[in-house]
């Protein structure tokens, strides 16, 4: 089920300013909370949850105890080892330890933003996008999860002339699509396995719904770019890769495909959140192997890069 948000009020993790991984020029990337995936090579798990989480650094910790004293809700305790356990079943996410922390040893990941205070802050930026073709990105997360938000920030930037792009997996309701697209003019989409058995067993979820939205999108002629993300002996089977590569095909609005090869990137975070990271032990590609991925899949005819 959907997640209630207010449409004026937006939770988001941070504004990412100067990227130039997600999307044309130079840009600033907003990461929305919330996701309905449970993707096992997540690089950003503190923003797979809807409500903001605390992210616990104990190379940090003076063992104070400070934190523990002042949480309304005995979501902080010593562990074994002497170090702090965040229950984050217990945890409403309100930031008070990581204001108490003298250290800085926790940090709120998560806050909540107006319309026009995120406007305003975008738009600071402004000549940055104007210089180089850029502009801003949704992403998250699922942004779409929160679309009468983005749809608001999307449209008053768009007032301004600023370019804007949805990164999405997909996996919502077609009305949240129909909320935003007027004021989106490129989309990133997410197409993680076309096996939905596999899809389930990778995220949590089949990817009928992901699937079907793409078809839509098309459709309609919004402009996408294709991301596949490879993960190394789970979804990068050559039968898989052309299973995909033939379905992208038949999307008429791609523009290209980019490959995303899995990285540990993120394995840091699951420490912080007390979790284990499912694939620690995972290699990462090579190039030679990147490049032998990159030619299975470009005999489709459609523009691939590596990285996006």
């Amino acid at each position: 089920m959907l997640p209630l948000y207010n449409p004026d009020l937006g939770l988001i993790s941070t504004v990412q300013k100067y990227s130039t991984k997600d999307g044309p020029g130079i840009r600033s990337t907003v990461f929305f909370k919330g996701c309905p995936l449970g993707c096992l090579w997540c690089s950003n798990p503190e923003l797979i949850r809807c409500v903001p989480d605390v992210l616990y650094t104990r190379e940090k910790c003076a063992q104070c105890g400070t934190c523990i004293q002042s949480c309304p809700r005995g979501a902080l305790a010593f562990d074994e080892t002497g170090f702090i356990a965040v229950d984050h079943m217990k945890c409403d996410g309100c930031g008070i330890c990581a204001g108490e922390c003298p250290q800085g040893a926790l940090e709120l990941i998560g806050k909540k933003i107006t319309v026009d205070d995120l406007v305003t802050e975008l738009l600071k930026d402004r000549v940055f996008y104007q210089t180089s073709g850029g502009g801003v990105t949704f992403s998250g997360g699922e942004p779409l999860w929160q679309s009468g938000f983005i749809a608001q920030v999307a449209h008053k930037l768009k007032a301004e002339g600023i370019h804007t792009i949805l990164d999405t997996a997909g996996g919502v309701g077609w009305c949240r699509f129909e909320e935003v697209l007027p004021y989106i003019d490129l989309v990133l989409y997410d197409i993680k396995t076309f096996d939905s058995h596999l899809h389930r067993q990778l995220t949590g979820q089949d990817n009928d719904l992901i699937l079907m939205n793409a078809k839509l999108l098309a459709e309609k002629n919004v402009p996408m770019s294709v991301r596949l993300v490879l993960i190394p002996g789970l979804n990068d089977s050559p039968d898989e890769l052309r299973a995909r590569m033939r379905a992208v095909a038949e999307l008429k609005s791609v523009q290209q495909v980019d490959l995303l090869p899995y990285h540990r990137y993120g394995a840091g975070k699951y420490t912080r959140l007390g979790l284990d990271y499912p694939l620690a032990d995972l290699p990462e590609y090579t190039d030679e192997q990147l490049n032998e991925i990159q030619s299975m899949v470009e005999p489709f005819g459609i523009k691939v890069t590596i990285g996006g």
